[in-house]
């Protein structure tokens, strides 16, 4: 069975080449939630209130580090974290994006430009408040 059956399979490739409106978000959004019991994580609940009050001023950019298979990936730029289940949805700010490197073997092998990313909770290795990315 498909994860997302229908149009919801066109809202993903929409996703990954950057094409994605707010409405195809709450989509997505919305079938994460069919597929996820009720239950809520209160961690995720409470990490998720502590990053809230610590961008209360709205000036902090966020940044997360995750793992992907045998690559490391870093994505900054976000101004809005959140829990949805088990994944954790990145924004930027309104008419900006995201800016996401990827490295395997410690070497960069690739850089992406995003709307919005979508990452299992179980991947996260750092969510950074204020990084500042510096390049050799």
């Amino acid at each position: 069975m498909q994860p997302f059956p229908g149009k919801s399979n066109i809202i993903l490739a929409k996703i990954k080449k950057g094409v994605v409106s707010q409405h195809d978000l709450n989509t997505v959004f919305d079938k994460i939630k069919e597929g996820s019991s009720d239950k809520k994580n209160p961690a995720l609940e409470g990490l998720e209130s502590a990053l809230n009050e610590m961008q209360n001023d709205g000036e902090k950019e966020i940044g997360i580090e995750f793992e992907c298979g045998d690559c490391c990936k870093k994505v900054i730029n976000g101004s809005k974290l959140f829990f949805i289940m088990n994944f954790a949805v990145l924004l930027p700010a309104r008419g900006d994006c995201l800016f996401m490197k990827v490295f395997s073997g410690g070497k960069l092998v690739d850089k992406q430009i995003m709307r919005a990313i979508i990452i299992p909770v179980e991947r996260i290795c750092a969510i950074e408040i204020q990084p500042v990315q510096v390049d050799p």
